[in-house]
C-alpha cells in the first residue's frame, strides 16, 4: 500500500504535463496533492489526499480556497472528481486534468 501511494505521489511529481493557470505540488511525507487553479478572479486550491491504505481506501478530495464559486457549482466539481479517483481508477493527474475542464467550462 504505502509502495503504490509513494509511486502516484511521485507520478505526479514527475509529470511533465503543464496545466495553463494552475500549479500542482504533490507532498509524498503528508500523501497529498495539492492544485491551484487561478482564473481571473477565481482563485481556487484543491487537496487530494491519499489513504495509508491507499488503493483500498477511499481518496480524500478536500476544497482549500475557493473564491468566485458557487456552493452547489464546486459541490459538483468535487463529487465529479472524487467519483473518478475512486471508481475509476483515474490518476490523481487524469483527474486534475478533467476537474480544470470543468472549471473552465
Amino acid at each position: 500500500s504505502s509502495v503504490l501511494s509513494s509511486q502516484e505521489i511521485s507520478s505526479v511529481q514527475t509529470s511533465t504535463q503543464f496545466f495553463n493557470g494552475m500549479t500542482v505540488k504533490a507532498r509524498s511525507a503528508a500523501r497529498e496533492v495539492i492544485a491551484t487553479y487561478s482564473v481571473d478572479d477565481i482563485f481556487i486550491e484543491l487537496i487530494i489526499q491519499l489513504p495509508s491504505n491507499y488503493p483500498l481506501g477511499s481518496i480524500t478530495v478536500e476544497s482549500g480556497k475557493r473564491v468566485g464559486v458557487a456552493v452547489q457549482q464546486w459541490r459538483n466539481w468535487m463529487l465529479q472528481l472524487s467519483t473518478y479517483l475512486t471508481h475509476q481508477n483515474g490518476s490523481i493527474m487524469e483527474g486534475l486534468s478533467l476537474w480544470k475542464n470543468n472549471v473552465d467550462k
